[in-house]
């Protein structure tokens, strides 16, 4: 064990007790979400109906080959071999995104120091019990929840608890109330905080799930997450085209009772109707547009945990946001330097500009040649504006002469500092802190005038430091507070906030355009959440913020029919996240909420979408749907947009098939009724369906995405996937490929019945195939460009070559009962390919698509 050393008056506890301790409280450890296994995504693939009535086409279609060519199962192998392909190719991408995130995981504390039988020893933090004593030095994440004992200048970063951008001071003689907030505890130390300044002792009191990181983790298991809309939208486009395949089965068998046909034969015209009602590829377009999606964003460094959320977030109507680290860059900056009273004493002059003048005397009063202090948010804000001032060479021109003799620090009680110079033989004390502790010699006229000011940058949400000095002509002979921090003669004032990140305004503006109302929830204080809000757009006028409290005072149904009007929510708890976003959700709205820390992750699972931060908590991060690496908010706009264009291609491979579907429904179900019997078998049905329809749909999967997208408004929560007019189009194209393809066949049967099969199939086959173009945009094919989407154009041209070898080699045409077509036959069928892309471009150039 390294770094053994003694510590007086504490012994801490011995192997044995730390033995019976960890049996009786456990690891120290929280619960974490485990990736689902195979059999758990297996019984999930077969719930869906449409994978149910295929297998069951398989089972009938053995039968029949059974019965009828014993030695010939090709068309039961290829629907069989089109299930394995959709739940291969679902489980495959559910599984790449959850390695993702284990990829993603990082251990934040892996050990700690505490003290055991009176040493000084590094542990496993998840063999931490309580009872022991931990030491708590500069830059350590504390392990457990723990009492401080004693502590030196000791500064803890609470935000992922608090949402608060200071550090919180800790003082072991705090004296508790019943209203105390976990931000009020300064007795207290939370696990994963971090320290930033100073050191301490501090007896842990709770390990694993009873520290406030185990209850907030417990309280996230206990949310079940809702479906995303995809998954509804999905489920009931297949329960709805199920049925229909049933129906047509079922249909298909009283036509040829009806007609007399043979039972096999009633049978197989049966299943070639249940295969042209179901689009069978569509499960694994939708699977393979989502992974694409994820891909995607994972290059934007998004990465998503499952397929669904793609589409998901692009659907969002709300954002709910953290302030800190997120809107802001979480980090204090120097934003307004306020003087007013020039020093009398000229070698306080030392820059004839007055702001770097006093920003030269904030500097004076900081302890920034101390490097533990350096760590303190406030002195780093001087620090980095000071720098950003002065060359380091005029910085030291300025300083010399300027001999430090002694600093009282800042502390809490105080909130002041000071610093004592000597300079040229004279003694200068410089005191920066709140401006109501500073004891002033101004008069009562000029103070009531530093205080309007101080009131003034107050209500800006500035964190205000004031500075004053006073003049000792002799040595000092006391160096007490009330000495050097009284009668002081005061300069100005700094104005310190963390600032909105640069990226932040344009993404809240594109997020506005696109219809989306970002909402802030911190932790913050209302006056500064709100300043930052109307900032980077958030907070505009008719709306306003409100705090906690103020959220505890409205009923879940008053809260949901007010919700509207707020944009900022401020000194929030857990819970009120939660109930803020069951409120959005409550006016059906789709919400998607960031955050990083441990008081986001109930809210988190909540929500439609929980966006977590790369640089966040490991709790945050199991909770959460989708994580942005960068942390970054304006990432999150790309992935909305990527999310609608993924939405916005499905719906286009939608357009192509079901047209394709519902023509071959019509077309075998007319035939059957005038007499001609199935015209297409449901192997040809399973082959034009792959190769003219699924994979040349899969390739719109990748189509750019469109100019304007991010201009349009969301999809609603309960609003169809076949919305503005998308089944209107979808009926309209396949009467357009019925006709068609009825022309095909009836021309055909002129000549045989074996031509009027093999045109049909070609010509059901082709005219799909170029309707993929018609599905690219609602714009002319004419005015995009034709080769932005090169695997569309790839699978198109494929495909139409395979199915003209199809129907022109000998061998498969003995296999598929195809013949050869004469000249006259093929300027039928390519005429009739063609009438559906016609069709469509005249209605786009009237523009009545």
């Amino acid at each position: 064990m390294a770094n053994k050393k003694k510590i007086n008056n504490y012994k801490g506890l011995t192997q044995e007790e730390v033995s019976k301790r960890l049996e009786k409280f456990g690891y120290n450890t929280v619960k974490t979400q485990t990736n689902k296994s195979f059999i758990t995504y297996l019984k999930e693939a077969l719930k869906d109906i449409t994978i149910i009535i295929l297998l069951f086409a398989t089972i009938l279609s053995s039968y029949v080959a059974f019965q009828t060519h014993p030695d010939d199962f090709t068309e039961p192998i290829v629907i069989f071999s089109i299930v394995i392909l959709n739940i291969y190719l679902s489980i495959k991408q559910q599984k790449d995104a959850e390695k993702s995130m284990n990829e993603l995981k990082q251990m934040n504390t892996p050990t700690s120091q505490v003290l055991r039988d009176g040493e000084v020893v590094e542990v496993k933090s998840s063999e931490i019990v309580p009872g022991d004593i931990l030491q708590l030095n500069l830059g350590d994440r504390v392990p457990a929840d723990a009492q401080i004992l004693n502590c030196n200048n000791f500064f803890v970063d609470e935000s992922f608890l608090t949402g608060e951008s200071e550090p919180s001071e800790k003082d072991e003689n705090y004296q508790t109330n019943q209203n105390d907030t976990i931000g009020d505890r300064k007795d207290l130390t939370f696990s994963g905080s971090l320290v930033v300044t100073g050191n301490a002792k501090a007896a842990v009191i709770n390990t694993g799930l009873d520290t406030e990181i185990g209850k907030i983790s417990d309280l996230i298991n206990k949310e079940e997450p809702d479906m995303a809309p995809l998954q509804i939208k999905m489920q009931k486009l297949g329960k709805s085209l199920g049925i229909v395949a049933i129906l047509a089965g079922i249909f298909a068998i009283i036509i040829g009772f009806i007609k007399g046909y043979q039972l096999e034969t009633s049978i197989m015209t049966a299943i070639s109707m249940t295969v042209a009602a179901i689009p069978e590829v569509l499960p694994v377009v939708v699977t393979i547009s989502l992974a694409v999606g994820m891909n995607n964003m994972a290059r934007k460094k998004t990465i998503v945990r499952t397929p669904s959320t793609v589409e998901t977030i692009g659907s969002v109507s709300v954002i709910c946001s953290d302030k800190t680290g997120t809107i802001t860059e979480n980090n204090m900056s120097v934003k307004q330097v306020t003087p007013l009273k020039e020093p009398n004493e000229s070698l306080l002059r030392v820059t004839s500009n007055k702001d770097h003048n006093l920003l030269f005397l904030f500097y004076l009063a900081s302890s920034i040649d101390d490097q533990e202090t350096n760590k303190n948010p406030t002195e780093l804000a001087i620090q980095k504006s000071l720098d950003d001032t002065f060359s380091k060479e005029e910085l030291y021109k300025l300083a010399q002469g300027f001999n430090k003799i002694y600093e009282i620090p800042f502390d809490s009680t105080r909130k002041q500092m000071t610093v004592l110079y000597e300079v040229n033989g004279r003694y200068i004390s410089i005191t920066k802190g709140a401006f109501e502790r500073l004891q002033l010699a101004d008069n009562k006229e000029d103070q009531k005038y530093y205080q309007d000011e101080q009131t003034s940058l107050a209500n800006q949400a500035y964190r205000v430091l004031g500075l004053g000095y006073q003049v000792f002509e002799n040595y000092p002979e006391n160096f007490s507070d009330e000495d050097l921090e009284s009668h002081l003669n005061f300069v100005g004032f700094v104005g310190i906030i963390d600032p909105a990140r640069k990226e932040s305004y344009q993404a809240v503006e594109i997020a506005k355009q696109a219809g989306i109302q970002p909402i802030m929830i911190t932790g913050d204080h209302l006056i500064t959440a709100e300043k930052i809000a109307e900032d980077v757009g958030i907070l505009v006028e008719g709306t306003k913020g409100m705090t906690g409290a103020e959220l505890n005072k409205f009923s879940d149904a008053q809260l949901a029919e007010v919700i509207r009007d707020y944009r900022v929510f401020a000194r929030t708890s857990p819970e009120d996240k939660i109930r803020i976003v069951k409120a959005f959700q409550n006016n059906e709205e789709v919400v998607a909420m960031t955050g990083d820390g441990v008081n986001d992750a109930p809210a988190l699972k909540a929500v439609d979408v929980g966006i977590a931060m790369g640089g966040g908590t490991e709790v945050a991060k199991e909770a959460a749907d989708m994580t942005i690496v960068d942390d970054n908010f304006a990432t999150i706009v790309q992935a909305v947009e990527e999310g609608r264009r993924v939405y916005s291609n499905i719906r286009k491979s939608l357009y192509a098939m079901l047209g394709c579907n519902i023509s071959a429904l019509t077309i075998v179900l007319i035939s059957m009724l005038i007499g001609w019997g199935a015209p297409v078998t449901a192997i040809h049905l399973l082959i034009i369906k792959v190769v003219a329809d699924g994979i040349p749909g899969f390739s719109l999967s990748v189509e750019p995405v469109e100019n304007d997208i991010m201009k349009n408004h969301p999809v609603r929560k309960n609003e169809s996937i076949f919305n503005n007019g998308l089944l209107r189009r979808i009926i309209e194209i396949s009467i357009v490929f019925t006709v068609a393809t009825l022309i095909a066949i009836f021309v055909g049967r002129t000549y045989s019945i074996a031509i009027a099969e093999t045109m049909t199939f070609v010509v059901l086959g082709w005219t799909t195939i170029i309707h993929m173009y018609n599905c690219r945009s609602e714009h002319s094919i004419f005015k995009l460009r034709f080769l932005s989407n090169t695997l569309l154009v790839t699978t198109t041209v494929v495909g139409a070559a395979i199915l003209l070898l199809l129907v022109t080699l000998p061998l498969t045409q003995n296999l598929l009962d195809f013949v050869s077509l004469n000249f006259i036959q093929w300027i039928w069928v390519i005429a009739l390919s063609i009438i559906s892309l016609v069709y469509i471009e005249i209605k786009k150039f009237f523009n009545v698509f």
